[in-house]
């Protein structure tokens, strides 16, 4: 569609932070906005062998043990509360959304186009994925959380783009974008 530059969705989505601080729906729905404004087809499911399928049948199956973490002492369960009465229903449509859009969204823009259009090494597509939620961390949570929500989907986006590349398709990346995305809401729903 647009040749939307990568870094142009961490700057709507801190600036519709900033500008409706109670509705964080709004920045993520000019973030994904943003992202489809630049999708650039076709894109592909690849290869996914018996390896691939074990290994998320596993990753799967073990979720619901997220449920039994005890309260994390330095989860910052205020600002999360916050951020999840600014969204409409709650943590449960939150999830749904995160689990019918984002994925699909993020992969799309992320792995498939972004990715191909640089010839970045995975790393560094990693580390440009991971500033779009170190953004969201820096203005949604307390100053600390900036590094591991970057760190963490940095070495998440570094993965995904070498999957993409390796598999030849966004399916191995969606599947396991899927599972982060449900040990996340899992995790909160633990904690608050």
């Amino acid at each position: 569609m647009l040749p939307v530059p990568w870094w142009l969705p961490a700057l709507i989505l801190g600036a519709a932070r900033l500008l409706w601080p109670q509705q964080p729906f709004i920045a993520v729905l000019a973030y994904h906005g943003t992202c489809l404004l630049g999708l650039k087809g076709p894109f592909t499911w690849g290869r996914l062998g018996r390896r691939e399928g074990l290994f998320l049948l596993l990753a799967f199956a073990a979720l619901p043990l997220l449920l039994l973490l005890p309260a994390l002492p330095f989860f910052p369960k205020a600002q999360v509360n916050a951020l999840l009465a600014g969204w409409p229903g709650g943590l449960w449509a939150w999830a749904a959304y995160s689990f019918l859009f984002n994925v699909l969204i993020e992969e799309a823009f992320w792995r498939g186009t972004v990715l191909r259009r640089h010839g970045w090494p995975p790393w560094g597509h990693g580390l440009a994925f991971g500033l779009h939620h170190g953004v969201a961390a820096a203005i949604s949570l307390p100053w600390p959380w900036f590094l591991p929500a970057w760190a963490a989907t940095a070495t998440a986006g570094t993965f995904w783009a070498a999957s993409a590349r390796r598999r030849g398709g966004l399916g191995f990346p969606m599947l396991t974008h899927l599972w982060a995305d449900a040990a996340l809401v899992l995790l909160v729903a633990s904690q608050c």
